[in-house]
């Protein structure tokens, strides 16, 4: 599932923070989280860490006018497992 669309600033590294709360069956938390960027400059540094009901990361780099996915696979603690993505487009500072 497409998540949004966003902007990110070629060369900041900014933390991002996937709720997924109103997903998640009450009392389940997540258990793991793997996120991936479809960029080699704009990267998820370090990996992402989950936090309860939430996945935390940071995106870092990128070169002006690149765009790029970032693609984010969560499984729950009922293994249950939840495919989605966030599109980036790279602007100028």
């Amino acid at each position: 599932m497409l998540l949004g669309s966003k902007i990110h600033t070629a060369g900041d590294t900014k933390r991002w923070i996937i709720d997924y709360s109103r997903w998640l069956e009450n009392p389940t938390n997540i258990v793991s989280a793997t996120v991936t960027s479809s960029s080699t400059s704009c990267t998820i540094t370090p990996p992402a860490t989950v936090l309860g009901k939430e996945v935390i990361f940071f995106l870092k780099g990128g070169t002006v006018g690149e765009t790029l996915t970032v693609s984010i696979v969560m499984i729950d603690g009922n293994t249950n497992s939840k495919h989605d993505t966030i599109k980036f487009t790279v602007v100028a500072p």
